[in-house]
């Protein structure tokens, strides 16, 4: 899997872009790069691209990586996760029923364009 972590937006979003088979060797660097990043106080959100990525065989193994990821950030951040388009109803669902606290902060999006809109507007309530 190809994974890269970088400032964009002017440095005020931290996007990872994932593609192929992610590991978790590779999402937990990703997790720890982006948690770095993050604790500039000019990062006010993060997208996770993982629309290229292929899907996990498990639910479970992929609510485990978005939820590792969520809580390893130092500060709320909003954070929209694009989904790998070989996710199925039934499979977003499962990982969604997987995850215990998904914080309020945090969605899940079918294409990118969605989540940067989001991100756009997101107002802390």
């Amino acid at each position: 899997m190809t994974v890269r972590v970088d400032l964009v937006g002017g440095g005020s979003v931290v996007e990872i872009r994932a593609s192929g088979q992610a590991t978790r060797q590779e999402a937990g660097w990703a997790t720890e790069r982006a948690r770095e990043l993050s604790q500039n106080p000019s990062v006010r959100a993060i997208l996770a691209d993982c629309s290229e990525a292929e899907p996990q065989m498990s639910p479970q193994l992929s609510a485990e990586m978005i939820e590792n990821f969520l809580f390893a950030l130092e500060r709320p951040l909003p954070s929209a996760y694009v989904m790998p388009r070989g996710w199925t109803d039934i499979y977003l669902t499962a990982v969604q029923r997987e995850i215990v606290d998904l914080p309020p902060n945090a969605r899940f999006f079918a294409d990118r364009d969605s989540a940067l809109a989001w991100l756009s507007a997101y107002e802390p309530a």
